[in-house]
């Protein structure tokens, strides 16, 4: 299994997206890097927070996203979303459906879902929840990132 490394920079800027509009549901892209049989993720692109389908404008938003990306010698490899209620931290279809076009465009996308409730200093657990994409579905990969590791 691919070893995901979450910079701080990343993790940071899709965790302040989800803080600054906790009454909606957010979603944005990851870059990525690949090197040594390790995906790190160093960088975020916000990308909304008014419209979670499938839509024109996010094919455009992924379009000037993969073009930025290749200007860093990046490329898109995840996908996050935060929903409104804190407590719900499952793939949702739409989100699903979002995650699946990135895929299509790119071999290695994991979509990650930003858990609320471990975003406290108690919390031991990353506040990101990765899902695989395969056999047509989404699946959860507890311990991707292994207990007790942050981003």
């Amino acid at each position: 299994m691919t070893e995901h490394i979450v910079s701080s920079q990343a993790y940071a800027k899709a965790v302040l997206h989800c803080a600054k509009y906790p009454w909606a549901t957010v979603h944005g892209l990851f870059l990525t890097e690949h090197q040594d049989g390790k995906t790190r993720y160093v960088d975020a692109i916000p990308l909304a927070h008014t419209w979670p389908q499938l839509t024109p404008m996010f094919d455009v938003a992924v379009q000037q996203a993969s073009i930025y990306a290749q200007s860093k010698q990046l490329s898109i490899g995840g996908y996050y979303v935060a929903y409104e209620d804190p407590a719900d931290i499952q793939l949702s279809a739409s989100s699903a459906l979002l995650a699946t076009a990135l895929l299509a465009a790119g071999d290695r996308v994991v979509a990650f879902v930003i858990d609320a409730q471990q975003l406290t200093p108690e919390s031991t657990r990353p506040g990101l929840i990765p899902f695989i994409g395969g056999d047509s579905q989404w699946k959860e990969q507890p311990g991707a990132f292994g207990e007790g590791k942050g981003s």
